[in-house]
């Protein structure tokens, strides 16, 4: 079962290559449900004035950028074994949420 900011490896070949994880968004209190809210990890990017839309987060050395304009529902069920949790990132994390969701 996944957690709430776990990353997983994309299940999708045919966007692996571009998004090779996706992190979990969905609070756990949602754990029974069979969706789950994910972003995708991409390579380091800026989008001038809403760098806080894009939170950067380092993955066994390497950096990305959590694309949170691109959150997407998929089946809980395709999301394997966690390779990292996110946790520590919480706070960027939910402020860019917030950004997309109340404009603040």
């Amino acid at each position: 079962m996944v957690r709430q900011f776990d990353v997983c490896p994309n299940p999708d070949p045919e966007t692996r290559g571009a998004h090779p994880y996706l992190v979990v968004l969905q609070s756990d209190a949602l754990k029974y449900i069979d969706t789950c809210v994910v972003a995708p990890l991409v390579g380091p990017k800026k989008i001038q004035f809403l760098e806080r839309l894009l939170p950067e987060v380092t993955l066994n050395g390497s950096r990305y950028v959590i694309a949170i304009p691109d959150l997407a529902a998929m089946p809980t069920a395709q999301l394997t074994l966690p390779v990292a949790n996110l946790g520590e990132y919480r706070y960027q994390i939910i402020g860019a949420l917030d950004l997309v969701f109340t404009g603040i």
